[in-house]
């Protein structure tokens, strides 16, 4: 539902206690959902303030010692064949019902609001080559030095294009071939002509030649595991010497845990969205196997403030053969 004055005057009056300006009733009203703006609110400094003159401290951070997760990242070929006809299974549900929604879980995105909403979704893909082009200006390169690049998860083509405006050449892979379908249409409507796109699959998993740069954000999350190792593997396998890794994981959950057997044995739930993590120690493990060397590991907001989940943002080299 669209936010509407008097959403965000109840708003201001439950979470803050007093009445908003006139200017702060315009500002709000633009919110996309209610979801949005509550978030917005429980998340802000004043309400947090507020919480604190009351003798209430809210866990916004998860502490320093944390517990190991009990995390079945690797497993028999015959189980893997299993997680990804689910994963596949899935993601072919979503793309069919909720292409956008899937892509950014606002309801803004869902198909009944996508005509008044399309621009916002598709503008919004410009700040992940923000974040790439930042990290490569840190580390001394531009997107010269890195001409073939991978986006693994290219859903509908949200990224995919500003992408293509500064790469030179952009491989789109994503498991939906709806999502890919419509990155197509997408593609083609901003007249990009360096971009190729490609349905994942095991074992490859859609990446069939070397490139020099893998993105991926927001996307390696939805897998369980096993399939998020086996996905690193292949995509750190096929970088090129000096090539880079960018790609964004929970490596932390609060209570997150994952048995093989007791995934398997749960009642399908197809066309849901499934939120995993992986420990830093398997990916670290996965990238020295690689030869890749570690340049930037940094905590990030993909999964909201970091209260119960712990998500990092990787930046890998490969320097050269495996170790």
């Amino acid at each position: 539902m669209p936010v509407t004055r008097d959403d965000v005057v109840f708003a201001y009056r439950m979470f803050l206690g007093r009445h908003p300006s006139t200017e702060e009733c315009e500002t709000w009203s633009a919110t996309p959902t209610l979801a949005d703006l509550r978030k917005a609110f429980v998340t802000s400094e004043e309400f947090q303030s507020i919480l604190g003159s009351l003798g209430i401290t809210p866990q916004l951070r998860l502490p320093q010692i944390l517990a190991p997760l009990k995390i079945e990242a690797q497993v028999e070929p015959a189980m893997e064949a299993r997680l990804l006809d689910h994963v596949t299974a899935t993601w072919t549900a979503l793309g069919d019902d909720r292409p956008h929604w899937s892509v950014l879980s606002s309801d803004a995105f869902l198909p009944e609001n996508m005509q008044a909403n399309a621009s916002l979704f598709y503008e919004s893909g410009a700040s992940d080559v923000d974040l790439i082009v930042n990290i490569l200006d840190r580390h001394g390169l531009k997107p010269a030095n890195l001409p073939c690049m991978v986006e693994y998860g290219c859903g509908v083509g949200r990224v995919t294009p500003h992408l293509a405006a500064v790469f030179s050449q952009v491989t789109g892979v994503d498991i939906s071939a709806t999502h890919l379908k419509m990155a197509k249409q997408q593609v083609a409507k901003r007249g990009c002509q360096n971009v190729e796109l490609r349905l994942a699959r095991a074992p490859e998993f859609g990446m069939t030649e070397p490139c020099d740069l893998w993105f991926s954000y927001i996307v390696l999350q939805h897998n369980p595991p096993p399939i998020i190792a086996m996905i690193l593997r292949r995509a750190f396998e096929m970088l090129l010497p000096g090539g880079l890794a960018i790609f964004q994981v929970p490596a932390y959950a609060r209570g997150y845990k994952f048995n093989l057997a007791a995934y398997l044995a749960k009642p399908s739930a197809v066309g849901e969205i499934e939120v995993h993590c992986i420990p830093q120690p398997v990916v670290f493990q996965l990238a020295r196997e690689a030869g890749l060397d570690i340049l930037e590991v940094r905590e990030d907001l993909a999964m909201g403030p970091p209260s119960a989940w712990l998500s990092n943002t990787f930046v890998f080299r490969k320097t050269g053969g495996p170790q």
